[in-house]
């Protein structure tokens, strides 16, 4: 799974990061020189290695730092349930910036990715020895908190990963409007109106050495290999945003739930994405060889305000939940799914 999580937060970087400078330039047998014919079309070639991706690094800086945030979206509170003493729900999530049209059909567009996940434990406020304080309702009144750290380390024969998730929220939900049981027995509940807000705090940070040695770079009538060289990559986001949402649900038959909801959140942050790759091509056949090298860096910041739309399904057996989440910016390229199980009592 950790592979996987590399290869989907890193495929919209890894063509631009190695955009080389081609230098030391020996075309040996090819003809023509490092502009023109099979040498140049050899050495264009390895300039342009791998498709690029449709965004700049620095709006890549910014969109992983909105989709940072957004990945949690879903995993501190919670939107579904009304419980009496506890609930306990772990839960993870990813978000992308982009076109979603665009995505469709070239992934590598995308303009951030992000991962997140949460256990989140919640509890009624009614366990207090006192009913309310002033307007506040404790029995309307559920608390939770969130927290994760997950490492991401690891070692292959081309690739070494070191990495981390966190995250650490605390939320507040209280019931503005009491469910109305429309059919006995749960058979048609609608679970009433719920205003949530917290804070939410998260990062991610990745920092990847690939090899580049037994790779083939080839034009029609040429081609050389990497004889050594490797692309280093290091990404690191931190994110805090605090939401204001309100939520309703559908409870059905008793096992089925639906739920939605809109929110706005404010969220500050930033993050820094350094590149550096070099490494040396050669064909041992025609004597060509050539140096190359990359360096970019670029630093972003999250939209401060932003403005979302949610909804879920949720299945129900006694005691356990299986649930599903999508999140969806309002006026943004942003959007989210996080799924997960609870326990509720």
């Amino acid at each position: 799974m950790k592979k996987l999580l590399f290869v989907a937060l890193l495929t919209p970087l890894i063509g631009h990061s190695l955009q080389f400078t081609v230098s030391n330039v020996n075309c040996g047998g090819f003809s023509g020189d490092e502009n023109s014919g099979q040498c140049g079309e050899l050495v264009n070639e390895i300039r342009n290695y791998d498709e690029l991706p449709d965004v700049s690094i620095d709006k890549y800086a910014d969109g992983v730092s909105e989709a940072n945030a957004f990945a949690l979206k879903g995993q501190g509170s919670d939107y579904a349930e009304a419980f009496s003493y506890f609930m306990l729900k772990p839960s993870f999530g990813a978000a992308i910036k982009g076109d979603i049209d665009k995505l469709t059909d070239d992934p590598e567009s995308a303009e951030g990715i992000g991962l997140g996940g949460a256990l989140t434990i919640g509890l009624n406020m009614d366990l207090l020895p006192i009913d309310k304080i002033g307007p506040v309702d404790f029995s309307k009144l559920d608390l939770f908190v969130s927290f994760l750290s997950y490492n991401l380390d690891q070692d292959g024969d081309e690739t070494e990963l070191q990495g981390d998730l966190k995250s650490f929220g605390v939320y507040g939900r209280y019931r503005l409007i009491d469910a109305v049981d429309i059919v006995p027995g749960y058979m048609l509940e609608w679970g009433g109106l719920h205003l949530h807000t917290g804070i939410q705090r998260a990062s991610m940070n990745l920092d990847v050495t690939q090899k580049l040695e037994n790779q083939t770079v080839e034009t029609g009538s040429a081609s050389a290999d990497f004889t050594n060289g490797f692309a280093a990559f290091t990404l690191e986001t931190q994110t805090t945003s605090i939401p204001v949402e309100i939520s309703t649900y559908m409870r059905m038959a008793y096992v089925f739930t639906l739920y939605g909801g809109a929110a706005f959140d404010y969220t500050l942050g930033t993050s820094d994405i350094e590149f550096g790759a070099d490494g040396a091509l050669s064909n041992s056949s025609t004597g060509f060889s050539a140096d190359v090298a990359a360096g970019e860096e670029a630093d972003g910041s999250p939209q401060a305000t932003n403005f979302r739309a949610f909804g879920g399904v949720q299945f129900n057996i006694p005691f356990v939940r299986v649930f599903a989440q999508v999140n969806k910016g309002l006026g943004s390229d942003l959007v989210g799914a996080t799924a997960g199980v609870k326990l509720a009592w």
